[in-house]
């Protein structure tokens, strides 16, 4: 994958290690998971001229989350945000930057897999949510536009430092 680094031209990213011990059947199945395949997934802060925070719900784990995925062969973390954003909510969004990389990391008897998420911070061009959510297969039920971060976001703690710093740089 061609993606550059966002850590290459922002040094000051927030910046984080996850790193799992699984069972080898757990392990085996991630080989074919796309984030880890792809080694590069992008979750975008959308703020509106409200400052409402735009929001994708995940049915099968209950719970909101940044709209996001992960990059396309050819594709930029940027162009990355959009596509995703677009298919989740369908909203379309101009990407700001960049503020976090966390570096994922699955470890299993002395094997390792890993990816990056890179969350962006965007405006959008309209807050029109749109009617078809996410792609076929994939449970986005429902985009909302929120004051304040719902209890059950998805990654909350980061979620939230990283919509603090997009609102700070506005």
């Amino acid at each position: 994958m061609d993606v550059n680094d966002p850590r290459e031209q922002y040094p000051n990213l927030i910046e984080d290690t996850v790193t799992e011990h699984v069972d080898t059947t757990t392990f085996d199945a991630l080989a074919d998971n796309e984030a880890f395949t792809a080694g590069w997934v992008v979750a975008t802060v959308v703020l509106d001229d409200d400052d409402r925070i735009l929001l994708a719900y995940h049915d099968d784990d209950d719970s909101w989350l940044l709209p996001g995925g992960s990059v396309i062969l050819g594709e930029s973390l940027a162009e990355t945000a959009i596509r995703e954003v677009k298919e989740e909510t369908g909203v379309e969004i101009v990407p700001h930057r960049p503020h976090a990389v966390v570096h994922n990391r699955v470890e299993c008897n002395g094997q390792s897999r890993s990816f990056n998420v890179v969350l962006f911070s965007a405006h959008p061009t309209s807050t029109e949510i749109g009617d078809d959510l996410g792609e076929p297969g994939e449970p986005i039920t429902d985009a909302e536009w929120f004051a304040t971060l719902p209890s059950n976001v998805f990654e909350r703690e980061l979620a939230q430092r990283v919509v603090e710093r997009a609102r700070s740089r506005r």
